[in-house]
């Protein structure tokens, strides 16, 4: 299929952030194979035509964190005093392979309705996520999350490990990358996933190690994201989180290290030099008033790429959330600007992922992985000459009309095209109540 978009404004989000008030782009199979600003080439027979006019088109969403099953959790946790601990942990193990898959269903599909063309996620029964991955049509780096803990007893301080759940865990990442790296047209790749830094040994976290460079895989983790986590390992092991990644072998250009809002002087100039990416979730991190001192690590040069983690997927809401907490944080305008904030939602997360020549702007050569916005709503109208303000600071979500991945229309006039939409949400809503009920059972 040859697809020609024409009329629209164009935010390419390449390196001179170019944008064009009229614009075209012309897709042809996966890939963009030309682009440019003013008239469209006139179409040939056989190809389809979207006359853009009042809309704009920019790169599809990268997620840099994502738990796409969480959205089991929605509205549960917010307002709970122990919600994490006390409540989603020892709630994950109601999860099946079943129940997985329809609830990764149900999370992916909220992503791709809002823009977002790649996650790169992190949780139990990842292969259940693979295939719900797949099914949607959307790009996944995927990682199993690997324990060797349980994790419902951490909220009492109870850290026994358990080396043959870790073991198990790790044979698991083993046979996702095995059976998915590279897999549904190159659209899934995988990583591994050491849960957390307080969850996972210092001995096993560097055998994950040594398998992600065997595999040629890099690794996606959580890092300090609670005081508790950052306590246990001072008193277990005399190192904070970020030492701990350093220590074994976990640290370097291809590990998201999720959070890292318990962090010091020292551990920003260790993810600086690690090169990780750091994932900023920060509406999630501001429901809960814990933020990471990004301001410092904008300044020390650490990478900083926008996730949303999990319940709510909302890419919008959290990118705007991100420049009023960096700005609050102490950010300039320079250090974090409407072009910033979608910079670090697609073309720096793409690059980190390893997927930057591929995905992340708008160029020709690359996959034709994007977004069309309508422009005429309410939130986002007046309009100016500066389209990448007025779509960072007022779009949302219901904004969103199409999105293509690998130039093939997913989503239009804000349907799902690859499932019936209405029957996904009823088996989500199903599935969880189901979990819910057994798990307050289980309380009685």
């Amino acid at each position: 299929m040859t697809t020609l978009i024409k009329n629209a404004v164009v935010l390419t989000v390449d390196p001179a952030d170019t944008v064009w008030l009229r614009g075209w782009i012309l897709v042809q199979g996966e890939r963009i194979a030309k682009m440019g600003e003013g008239d469209a080439p006139a179409p040939e027979e056989g190809w389809r035509v979207i006359d853009a006019a009042g809309k704009a088109v920019m790169p599809g969403i990268v997620d840099v964190h994502t738990h796409v099953c969480g959205s089991l959790f929605k509205g549960m946790t917010e307002d709970a005093t122990n919600g994490f601990y006390g409540l989603a942990l020892p709630m994950e193990r109601l999860l099946t392979e079943e129940n997985t898959y329809t609830l990764s269903l149900l999370g992916a599909a909220e992503c791709l309705l809002a823009g977002v063309t790649c996650i790169n996620d992190i949780y139990h029964y990842m292969r259940d996520t693979a295939r719900a991955v797949a099914q949607l049509g959307l790009r996944g780096v995927l990682a199993h999350k690997i324990i060797e803990t349980d994790l419902a007893k951490i909220q009492y301080g109870d850290y026994t490990r358990l080396p043959a759940e870790g073991e198990a865990r790790v044979e698991e990442n083993v046979r996702l990358i095995e059976e998915w790296h590279g897999k549904a047209g190159g659209r899934i790749t995988c990583k591994f996933g050491p849960h957390a830094t307080d969850t996972v040994s210092v001995g096993l976290a560097k055998r994950i190690a040594d398998l992600g460079r065997k595999y040629g895989v890099g690794f996606h983790t959580h890092v300090a994201q609670k005081p508790q986590e950052v306590q246990f390992l001072r008193e277990s092991i005399g190192m904070t989180p970020v030492e701990y990644l350093c220590e074994t072998g976990l640290m370097g250009e291809d590990l998201t290290a999720a959070h890292c809002i318990y962090t010091d002087h020292r551990d920003i100039q260790l993810l600086a030099k690690g090169g990780c990416m750091v994932a900023h979730c920060a509406e999630m991190s501001g429901k809960r008033g814990n933020l990471m001192p990004v301001q410092k690590m904008y300044a020390a040069g650490v990478k900083v790429g926008l996730g949303t983690d999990w319940v709510t997927m909302d890419p919008w809401t959290n990118l705007r959330t991100a420049i009023v907490v960096d700005r609050i944080g102490g950010c300039s305008l320079e250090e974090m600007n409407a072009r910033l904030a979608l910079r670090r939602a697609t073309i720096e997360p793409a690059r980190h992922l390893g997927l930057g020549e591929e995905i992340g702007s708008l160029e020709p050569g690359k996959k034709a992985d994007l977004l069309l916005l309508d422009l005429a709503s309410p939130s986002l109208r007046p309009i100016f000459d500066d389209p990448a303000a007025t779509i960072a600071y007022n779009a949302g979500r219901g904004d969103v009309e199409l999105v293509m991945v690998d130039g093939e229309i997913l989503v239009e006039n804000h349907r799902l095209l690859r499932c019936e939409e209405a029957e996904l949400l009823a088996d989500g809503q199903q599935v969880a109540e189901e979990i819910y009920r057994k798990y307050k059972e289980g309380r009685g």
